[in-house]
């Protein structure tokens, strides 16, 4: 099996919870301890995994890509969110809008019934400043931006272009390979800010 992954996500993603920060909760359980310029690490990690999870949608929709690469991508991207996620969907040509599993929601993604389908980024990822929450806790709110494309006989027939809100979640976790607990960040609901056709 073989996996054609972006450079970018494999320092992040094939762990799902490695932490770029340093911050290590084994020798101080502490939440005081993170500094300033850790948490400015752990957002730029936040933002890092947002990102990368629109480019795994991109792989999980490219029919073009091997199934088994496309299902490898379903699992990475989930190994970066908590349990129980959702995801809010909209429709531009009913003006409705639908909360679905984030597992159905890339499933869905991965069936969509069109020729060819194209996911990307259109602007850069945004993160507010982590608050500090009861349970020693902090917890972000991120944006990011998709751009949607479908073709059928090779004729573009619809796109769209999406603003979406996610949670950042940031705690100390027990590392599922090493056992060790770190502090670590974890992506949470989605939802819909704003959808617009794009008719260029």
């Amino acid at each position: 099996m073989k996996f054609f992954f972006l450079p970018v996500l494999l320092s992040l993603m094939l762990t799902g919870v490695q932490s770029v920060s340093g911050a290590n909760a084994t020798t101080d359980m502490n939440p005081d301890t993170l500094t300033q310029q850790q948490l400015q690490d752990f957002g730029e990690e936040a933002k890092i995994r947002i990102k990368a999870f629109v480019d795994y949608l991109g792989i999980i929709a490219d029919k073009d890509r091997p199934f088994d690469e496309r299902n490898g991508a379903i699992r990475q991207a989930l190994l970066m969110f908590k349990k129980d996620v959702s995801v809010e969907v909209s429709n531009i040509n009913t003006g409705g809008r639908i909360t679905l599993p984030l597992r159905q929601y890339l499933e869905k993604i991965k069936a969509l019934k069109y020729d060819k389908v194209q996911i990307t980024n259109f602007e850069s990822v945004r993160l507010s400043d982590w608050k500090k929450q009861p349970d020693g806790s902090y917890q972000a709110a991120g944006q990011y931006f998709q751009a949607f494309k479908a073709w059928r006989n090779g004729v573009p027939v619809y796109q769209d272009k999406t603003t979406k809100k996610i949670e950042a979640d940031l705690r100390v976790r027990e590392d599922p390979f090493y056992k060790e607990k770190n502090w670590m960040v974890l992506l949470g609901n989605i939802t819909v800010d704003a959808t617009v056709r794009d008719d260029n």
